[in-house]
């Protein structure tokens, strides 16, 4: 029976081993395969620490501005990341939408915001520290147009905006008009101005002008000079990408020094006729 009892056997790794006295030999074999595992699998990990993220594709940057000031901000991304040597890839999108997006690390970037209507709600958020375009926020209204210079003197009137536009979201919510809509979509927006169910709307300078064009209301709607605000916009990246904002910054810098973004805006105006 001893004997029977040494018999060879053929274990999970093809290896001969017995399975009396050289028990103890197998596991401590054993043991130390499992240590110099344990210490590989440890420097591994503590190599993959000390690397940078890699993004597995292009980085992902939206925006929250519709056409055409997407278009503009579009052109203005492609050449900044190439001067920086990082691909990207630039998406439309529902301006709240395009936050919660970045915010949450399924897309990289969020072209472009004004700082104190993001620091709020979404401090997390890395800014780059140089504008990239100045933007114009006006009120429209339907011929004859009232007299409204500033956000205090929208209070006495039914005042629309579409979701995600902080600040003008933020301003109305101080001002408190008669009444305040916030809607997803400018096209709707207009569309209840066109209605009379609002007596102004609130919305960017230029893709309101885009959009009244679009929508075939530039006859009965207009936009009330001067603008409500004019705020340097910034891009935003996630905090995975901290360390390309001030690479980007110095891109922007140039760019602008160059007269490219200039150039780059005046050719989006040339666009527009109703503008000029």
């Amino acid at each position: 029976m001893a004997d029977r009892s040494m018999k060879r056997y053929r274990n999970f790794s093809g290896r001969i081993g017995l399975r009396s006295g050289d028990m103890q030999l197998s596991c401590s074999g054993c043991f130390s395969a499992m240590v110099g595992l344990y210490r590989s699998l440890l420097f591994l990990g503590l190599v993959s620490i000390a690397l940078p993220v890699v993004a597995a594709g292009p980085l992902r940057i939206n925006t929250g501005f519709t056409p055409p000031v997407s278009g503009l901000l579009e052109q203005i991304m492609i050449e900044a990341f190439k001067r920086v040597d990082v691909e990207m890839s630039f998406y439309e999108l529902p301006a709240e939408r395009s936050l919660k997006l970045v915010v949450s690390g399924v897309d990289d970037g969020d072209c472009c915001r004004i700082p104190r209507a993001i620091r709020r709600d979404y401090p997390g958020l890395i800014r780059v520290p140089e504008s990239v375009y100045v933007a114009r926020f006006s009120a429209f209204a339907k011929r004859p147009v009232p007299e409204v210079l500033s956000w205090n003197d929208l209070k006495p009137y039914n005042v629309a905006t579409v979701t995600g536009w902080k600040i003008i979201v933020n301003n109305l919510r101080r001002v408190s008009p008669a009444t305040t809509h916030v809607v997803d979509h400018p096209q709707s927006m207009f569309e209840m101005l066109q209605r009379d169910r609002i007596d102004i709307a609130s919305f960017g300078y230029l893709s309101g002008l885009w959009r009244l064009k679009q929508q075939g209301l530039d006859r009965e709607i207009e936009v009330i000079d001067p603008p409500l605000a004019a705020e340097p916009l910034y891009l935003y990246l996630h905090p995975k990408h901290e360390g390309l904002a001030p690479r980007l910054a110095t891109v922007l810098r140039k760019m602008k020094r160059e007269g490219l973004i200039e150039q780059l805006t005046m050719q989006v105006l040339e666009k527009l006729p109703l503008i000029q």
